[in-house]
């Protein structure tokens, strides 16, 4: 029996819409966040740095956000210089695995701005090892508490305020969500649960939030510190001859995804898992684990 599927495109005049010229005429301005009130976690170093100090250069109002002092500290007095107007960041120092922490980033975005626009979860950190390893649940329980139930309640705690504003919702996952390695378990299993977040939450809060998801390769930070240099030099050089772009990717390329889907030009995208790793996830058959 041979299936015939017909793709049709049904167009009803009185439901068409089409931009008019004063839309068009919008069209290049959709990277001016003057006004808006974005909130990064760890966003005192890595990654997390890149997202506030390009927002902070777009016009936007930032919070800075870390467990050091010195970091949150030193990314806000930097933040603030790319901001043309100048705009001093709001710096708290907060860890992001504990509740009263969360709550306080929330109560201060809010007592002194009024108002939160865009959140951004982005603190994280690998776990690796043998699930045969004696202290595997303890590596689990720590990936999950940071990777995910963090994401999950800060964004909890976030969604009244970005109900009012019609806000977005953008959460850093990684490929491996999608990799399998031998090693990996406590953070792809997180991560996993990172891109469902999205999905789900995205068909919840809709009309009024858009939820998505960037999915980074590999992205030259300090974002792993439990493992040996040498393993994970081996693994940087492997990843990046697997890479079609021959390179690592720079904090700059996640912060411009996220720009980009913070952005009006994005306000049809929701439920989305945006893959920014140079290609990498079409040739990593096989890859090492750190």
């Amino acid at each position: 029996m041979i299936t015939v599927v017909l793709l049709v495109s049904i167009v009803k005049s009185d439901i068409y819409y089409d931009l008019n010229d004063e839309d068009y005429s919008q069209e290049g301005l959709g990277r001016n966040f003057t006004g808006k009130v974005v909130l990064t976690t760890g966003s005192s170093s890595g990654i997390g740095e890149g997202i506030v100090k390009l927002f902070s250069r777009l016009g936007a109002n930032v919070v800075v956000t870390g467990r050091k002092a010195n970091e949150v500290q030193r990314v806000a007095e930097e933040a603030q210089e790319l901001s043309p107007l100048k705009l001093k960041p709001l710096a708290i120092v907060a860890d992001v695995t504990k509740s009263a922490d969360l709550n306080r980033l929330i109560s201060k975005t809010i007592d002194t701005y009024g108002k939160l626009d865009i959140l951004v979860n982005n603190a994280g950190a690998g776990f690796y090892g043998s699930f045969r390893a004696p202290d595997f649940m303890t590596k689990f329980d720590q990936s999950v508490a940071l990777n995910l139930r963090a994401y999950l309640e800060l964004t909890h705690l976030a969604v009244p305020y970005l109900d009012e504003t019609n806000g977005t919702i953008i959460s850093i996952s990684s490929t491996s969500s999608t990799l399998p390695t031998p090693g990996g378990l406590a953070y792809e299993v997180a991560k996993t649960g990172v891109d469902m977040m999205t999905r789900t939450l995205a068909l919840e809060l809709g009309p009024r939030i858009r939820v998505n998801t960037i999915n980074p390769g590999l992205i030259l930070t300090n974002f792993i510190n439990h493992t040996d240099p040498d393993v994970i030099d081996k693994v940087d050089r492997e990843v990046i001859a697997r890479t079609p772009l021959k390179r690592p990717g720079v904090p700059l390329d996640i912060a411009r995804a996220v720009v980009f889907l913070a952005s009006k030009e994005a306000s049809f995208i929701t439920a989305a898992n945006l893959v920014v790793d140079g290609g990498l996830v079409y040739n990593a058959g096989g890859l090492s684990s750190p």
